[in-house]
């Protein structure tokens, strides 16, 4: 048998992409870790988000029970909360759903109540928006509110089905 020996230059190589692989390696591991560990962090703060929305609305009756599993490629943009409706029926579900829409500004995270009977509403911004909040209340599209007021109930069944 013969030994393959490798130069000096292939030695460093070697050493030089081994060293780079395993910080890619490890900082990869540190980041999954990270974003698993934050997971619940992230959604207790959103519900918390919902809650102060459901508290300005109109019908401010709501409160913020737990969270929905969706399990689509919207799940990166929109996450549902089932709430509890005070004085409310208790067999009737309520919804809430926290999605980010476009506006004028950019994307905003928007809160919209869904129920069976009553069907969709807006129920505000989950962000302050300043002095542009009068913009974007009179820029926002009803195309794009019509949009999701279809789309929001096939995003609760979806979630519902899983």
């Amino acid at each position: 048998m013969r030994k393959i020996n490798l130069n000096e230059t292939a030695k460093k190589n070697l050493i030089i992409f081994s060293i780079f692989f395993g910080i890619v390696f490890g900082m990869t591991v540190l980041l999954v870790t990270f974003t698993l560990v934050s997971r619940n962090s992230w959604k207790n703060t959103l519900a918390l988000e919902v809650q102060h929305v459901l508290d300005s609305y109109p019908d401010g009756t709501y409160t913020v029970s737990r969270n929905l599993t969706l399990n689509s490629s919207l799940s990166t943009s929109a996450v549902i909360y089932s709430l509890l409706k005070k004085d409310g029926r208790s067999n009737q579900k309520y919804y809430a759903i926290l999605v980010r829409i476009p506006s004028i500004l950019g994307p905003l995270p928007a809160v919209f109540i869904y129920s069976e009977k009553d069907g969709v509403s807006f129920a505000g911004y989950a962000i302050d928006n300043g002095k542009a909040s009068a913009c974007v209340e009179r820029q926002l599209s009803s195309m794009v509110m019509k949009y999701w007021e279809d789309m929001i109930p096939k995003i609760i069944e979806k979630s519902q089905a899983n």
